[in-house]
């Protein structure tokens, strides 16, 4: 196969779907097909495409209708003879299938980490005729775009999330910085992800100072940058916890954090199928997160941690008072560990996607 990862995410952003296809894309490239990620140029996706040696096209495409991208698409398909495209925004998606549509060329399929259409005919009139297939992480995605009865059941895949063990560190970052010499036994909380708005992160600050109220010897690491940090900055000063709760900025090693963690909290308004929580869970950390698509595909409440409702401060700190009143916690991140590395393997998520790719471009 000749594949293009096409995403037009900016520059200076990652997330999970970028992380996937990194991923998937290396992967597949080890099987021996020829893939390569189409990106803006200069941004953090571009970099870490190379990084991993994988072939890096130029593709800048800001509208539905941009020309300038368009033009780009149009000469890497025919001069690479790509059988087919997966685009990760909805732009990615329609430009694509625009420009397919007018060579008769490759297929077109959707990525869909979190849910990105809605059932109303601006969707369905705008991006169906675009698009052959979309491919999710979750059945709960799935299960909504079906009943909306644009398509037959073969038409949305679920292929879960692996997880990349062999990018897990055996090392333990050092937070001793950031703790009082004269603390003994830490109990170290530790949440990944932007510092936007759907991250939920100032739900978690919120329970936080509760938490310190009652139980003093609790610290909170944040690793992650974004538009909210001076705000939720702000928000630790003027809770007065500033000693308990630290942002960490962008943090390249995320695996070394996770072995310094006694929890991990996800407080996410929305989301896919969390990969910072299946890292936590697979790390062997006892873990917290909000009710959003996936999660409860991804743990089992009670057995692996606590499920909450999402933009619920109260309902996070009493899990997590649970959790540290919990003597038998750390049992409960090893069932985590055991559960998704057995369910959601990388090996099983790109023999799956493989196959998947092979039948679309087969059948168009």
């Amino acid at each position: 196969m000749k594949l293009l990862f096409l995403n037009s995410i900016g520059k200076k952003k990652w997330g999970g779907g970028e992380k996937w296809m990194v991923l998937a894309a290396s992967k597949l490239i080890k099987k021996g097909h020829v893939v390569y990620v189409g990106c803006r140029k200069g941004s953090v996706l571009e970099q870490r495409a190379k990084e991993k040696n994988i072939p890096v096209v130029n593709i800048s495409i800001y509208t539905d209708f941009s020309l300038i991208g368009h033009i780009a698409l149009k000469h890497c398909i025919q001069s690479k003879n790509i059988d087919l495209i997966i685009g990760c925004q909805n732009k990615d998606v329609r430009v694509a299938g625009f420009t397919s549509k007018l060579l008769k060329g490759p297929t077109v399929l959707s990525r869909q980490g979190v849910q990105l259409l809605n059932n109303s005919l601006k969707y369905k009139w705008s991006f169906l005729p675009f698009c052959d297939g979309i491919i999710t992480n979750t059945q709960s995605i799935k299960k909504e775009y079906d009943s909306y009865g644009w398509w037959d059941s073969n038409f949305v895949k679920v292929i879960y999330n692996g997880i990349n063990l062999d990018a897990f560190s055996k090392k333990k970052f050092d937070l001793s910085a950031y703790l009082p010499k004269s603390q003994k036994k830490p109990f170290i909380i530790v949440s990944t992800g932007r510092l936007a708005k759907q991250k939920g992160f100032e739900y978690l600050i919120s329970a936080a100072k509760w938490v310190i109220d009652k139980k003093p010897d609790t610290y909170f690491f944040i690793a992650g940058e974004g538009k909210l940090k001076s705000e939720l900055q702000k928000q630790i000063k003027d809770f007065g916890i500033e000693k308990n709760f630290h942002l960490l900025g962008f943090h390249s090693n995320v695996s070394e954090l996770l072995n310094a963690a006694d929890l991990f909290v996800l407080p996410s308004l929305y989301e896919g199928m969390p990969n910072s929580l299946m890292e936590a869970l697979a790390h062997g950390i006892p873990s917290i997160s909000t009710r959003v698509n996936g999660v409860e595909e991804l743990m089992i409440d009670g057995e692996h941690g606590y499920i909450v409702k999402s933009g619920d401060a109260n309902a996070l700190e009493e899990a997590i008072i649970k959790c540290i009143d919990d003597s038998d916690i750390k049992h409960k991140g090893t069932k985590g560990a055991q559960h998704v590395i057995s369910t959601f393997s990388i090996e099983k998520m790109v023999q799956k996607l493989e196959k998947h790719l092979l039948q679309k471009i087969k059948k168009h």
